[in-house]
């Protein structure tokens, strides 16, 4: 199998424009900032000679499901997922299940959108393929929102290596390996695409 050599189908922080759900407007376009940062550093992977193929602002396929998958890298037959997050500054970790910044619970650092998004596409693409899809490790890109620090080292999120924004070029060749595409997982989940008719 000849693999797609690096390409980029989406739009990222499509689903943020005109964002309802968003808690404002100012919200929304802080958290569209954020998939942009990301897009651009996945862009560039993408772009390198016989790159993998990068999707932004994919539908998660359960009927009635709004949230989105913010990216895909698909570098042979291996898909990694990338949830982009701008937060505070301050110091996000994990005990127990829960996640605090310093004393703080917050509630959104413990969702368990990836795991159910990586499932989904699991299920997609068994159901329409005859052989196996590697799937990655899920990561989390986390961007700050301001000038104040944001140490994430001791945060542990379900299912997801958490990846600071200002690490994200060099560590995401490893994490999601850098092979042209294979054909035929691109051509599926291209018609999961935000704006696409499929």
């Amino acid at each position: 199998m000849t693999g797609i050599p690096g390409t980029v189908i989406g739009r990222p922080g499509g689903s943020l424009v005109d964002a309802g759900w968003a808690k404002n407007a100012a919200v929304a376009d802080i958290g569209r900032a954020g998939e942009q940062r990301t897009a651009a550093v996945l862009n560039d992977l993408a772009r390198l000679p016989s790159g993998p193929t990068v999707l932004h602002d994919l539908r998660i396929p359960i009927p009635g499901f709004t949230a989105n998958i913010d990216h895909v890298v698909v570098a042979g037959s291996r898909v990694t997922i990338i949830d982009s997050k701008v937060w505070r500054h301050g110091i996000y970790w994990t005990a127990a299940g829960r996640t605090r910044r310093g004393l703080e619970k917050i509630d959104f650092a413990d969702k368990k959108t990836l795991p159910t998004a990586q499932a989904a596409l699991r299920r997609h693409l068994d159901s329409r393929m005859t052989r196996d899809t590697v799937f990655g490790p899920n990561i989390l890109a986390v961007w700050p929102a301001g000038d104040g620090a944001l140490l994430t080292f001791a945060y542990r999120p379900q299912d997801a290596v958490v990846v600071h924004g200002r690490t994200l070029r060099r560590r995401l060749p490893r994490l999601t390996g850098a092979a042209p595409a294979d054909p035929v997982i691109v051509q599926i989940l291209s018609q999961l695409v935000n704006g696409t008719d499929a």
